[in-house]
């Protein structure tokens, strides 16, 4: 065997294999768009092959200088203001989704032996996982923002857009809020490929026709602006209206073992308490469940929660490469394939190394999201 060749059973083949896959999946991905390497995205991305399970992801970031100069004669030296450093990180863990293959008799059985084939089993896996990572977006940014406004169905119009603005803009306005005195930094737009700035704001269904129902709100989506070759790649657009993207996003499917609470833990996506079948937007009931939670009832929806995004909102680290594993039993009989991963999915808060701002505060919250109830 040549030095170049390796087994088609090699760690290097089944994780460049597994690779190639995810990567055609993911290019599917509802958030595909609003991924990057930097801070300028909504998600941020960091990949670090030495983070196995337990190891921590660090994210660290630069804040801007704040202070005020020193006039005239005056002394300036020992006056040098300090650079001010905030940071985040992320503990990796590993994830592993198992798919039965069958058996060769069964796929004759039924006509269809590529069911039990290797092929078929990493494109269904690569399509979960990816439907799974969609879903950690959608629940940490409805369950983890720290400051939000609510309306009730016939106010959510053209005025309430006017508010939801003013608060991203000046960080003043919300009516939840987890800051005892002062103002939140403003939310800090992500940009369009054309390099115009703005803010993702994601709606369900109901509150998009509860939008459509107020003086005219049909005519502002119908003149709203969806052009530019990067819109086409952003799923759902409705349309630009003022300095917001508005996003249609898809109704969640699928199933959370136990309640609210099982969703997300210290913050964290809790991959393993959700089966997703469709990713998407949950509801709430007026017991405040979300869809999909086992006390949830779906006769007493009550409330749609949108969420309004700017750069840095989540933080995603991955730690070694994806990898495919296949697993066979009673000489070969019966098989069963896995895809493994290894990562950790958050919202930002940053830790302020040294001082935070005096006047809009960064630190000590969900930096990068608010959300929007509107009450149906």
């Amino acid at each position: 065997m040549g030095t170049a060749k390796v087994d088609i059973n090699s760690p290097l083949k089944r994780k460049a294999w597994m690779s190639e896959g995810l990567i055609q999946k993911s290019a599917i991905g509802f958030w595909a768009p609003y991924k990057g390497k930097t801070f300028d995205s909504i998600i941020m991305v960091k990949n670090d092959i030495s983070a196995d399970k337990g190891h921590t992801v660090t994210f660290d970031f630069d804040g801007n200088l704040s202070g005020k100069p020193v006039k005239g004669n005056k002394t300036a030296k020992g006056t040098g203001e300090q650079k001010k450093k905030f940071s985040d990180n992320l503990t990796v863990s590993d994830y592993r989704y198992v798919a039965d293959n069958g058996t060769a008799f069964d796929g004759v059985d039924i006509g269809d032996l590529g069911i039990t084939q290797h092929a078929d089993s990493r494109s269904k896996l690569g399509d979960l996982w990816v439907r799974s990572e969609d879903q950690a977006y959608f629940d940490l940014g409805q369950q983890s923002a720290d400051f939000g406004l609510t309306f009730a169905a016939a106010d959510f119009n053209l005025s309430a857009l006017s508010k939801i603005e003013a608060a991203v803009k000046t960080g003043q306005g919300y009516s939840t809020s987890v800051l005892a005195t002062g103002r939140r930094m403003p939310l800090k737009p992500f940009k369009l490929a054309s390099g115009e700035p703005v803010w993702l704001f994601i709606i369900d269904v109901a509150m998009k026709n509860a939008f459509l129902s107020t003086t005219g709100a049909g005519t502002a989506l119908m003149n709203a602006d969806v052009r530019g070759n990067d819109n086409r790649l952003i799923k759902g657009v409705l349309g630009k209206i003022g300095s917001f993207l508005i996003v249609e996003g898809p109704s969640f499917f699928g199933e959370t073992d136990g309640e609210n609470a099982d969703i997300l833990s210290n913050e964290y996506y809790e991959y393993e308490n959700t089966g997703v079948e469709i990713s998407g937007l949950r509801q709430k009931d007026s017991s405040g469940f979300y869809t999909g939670t086992k006390s949830f009832d779906d006769t007493d929806i009550t409330t749609s929660r949108g969420i309004v995004m700017g750069a840095g909102a989540f933080q995603k680290a991955n730690g070694k490469m994806p990898d495919y594993k296949y697993d066979e039993t009673d000489f070969g009989k019966f098989s069963e394939s896995c895809l493994e991963t290894w990562c950790a999915t958050k919202p930002t808060k940053l830790v302020a190394e040294n001082a935070d701002y005096v006047d809009g505060q960064a630190s000590g919250y969900n930096y990068g999201m608010a959300f929007v109830d509107v009450t149906l």
